[in-house]
């Protein structure tokens, strides 16, 4: 009688859980308001969602003049929040996935750092990337990958940044529609050309940003849509001759190939 008493009581335990379970929307929205430790709000800070395991970016945005901020329609699952604003420590916590559709996280309160320890911080620091409006910028000297690597090696250590194994790049994920090289289109439409044909080595920076969609380009008529592009930077030495002589090599490819 006590084991069926035990049996009972066990189905009803799982049935509740799985009731939990089930009640958790699949997609929430985050929000909260960013203040500083003296009360005042704490307008266009950086706030940013990051993958527990590995800390890399998932998805980023930046509160209003109000402080507040939001992340609507995410995936429900735990994340960790980082608020960063210039002057004051960056501040971090652990989000578990909510049971209900708003995820309310109320206020975070961020320190400023004072002078003394202003010169501690700048020096200790490592700004792998920087975001500033829409475009998130790597300094790629913070990368490490072997001799030899291409830019393609490269990206795949960028947080944020997907290769997939025919070297189609996805950024916070979105397809990157275009690579540029210090801002200009030498390799056409292809972004695998420039990835796959630059040498990691000669790359300053990456800066991965919003623009307007090929339609709204052509007609000169914005749409409202736009689409992931990329920047590699070249270093200086790289910016002269070096570029020529690998576009040259490459179009002499292109034709052998026809």
């Amino acid at each position: 009688m006590k084991s069926l008493r035990q049996i009972i009581l066990l189905v009803l335990l799982f049935g509740f859980l799985n009731d939990v379970t089930a009640q958790n929307p699949s997609r929430v929205t985050i929000k909260g308001v960013v203040m500083d430790t003296t009360g005042e709000l704490t307008s266009f800070a950086t706030v940013m969602l990051l993958n527990p395991k590995d800390s890399t970016l998932i998805n980023f945005t930046r509160s209003s003049e109000k402080g507040e901020f939001e992340f609507k329609n995410v995936k429900n699952t735990s994340y960790l929040l980082k608020v960063s604003f210039v002057g004051h420590l960056p501040l971090q916590i652990f989000l578990p996935a909510s049971a209900t559709e708003i995820n309310d996280v109320g206020k975070l309160e961020i320190k400023p750092i004072t002078s003394e320890l202003l010169e501690v911080v700048v020096k200790a620091a490592k700004a792998t990337l920087s975001i500033r409006g829409d475009t998130i910028e790597y300094d790629a000297s913070s990368f490490k990958v072997p001799p030899g690597s291409t830019v393609e090696d490269l990206l795949r250590r960028l947080p944020g940044i997907e290769v997939d194994a025919d070297g189609n790049i996805r950024a916070q994920g979105r397809d990157v529609k275009r690579v540029y090289v210090d801002g200009k289109t030498f390799f056409g439409d292809d972004p695998k050309s420039a990835t796959k044909n630059l040498g990691a080595e000669t790359i300053s920076k990456i800066q991965v940003y919003n623009e307007s969609s090929e339609q709204a380009r052509l007609t000169g008529v914005e749409d409202g849509k736009k689409e992931k592009a990329m920047n590699l930077e070249l270093k200086d030495e790289f910016k002269k001759g070096y570029f020529g002589k690998l576009k040259a090599a490459i179009e002499t490819e292109d034709t052998r190939a026809v």
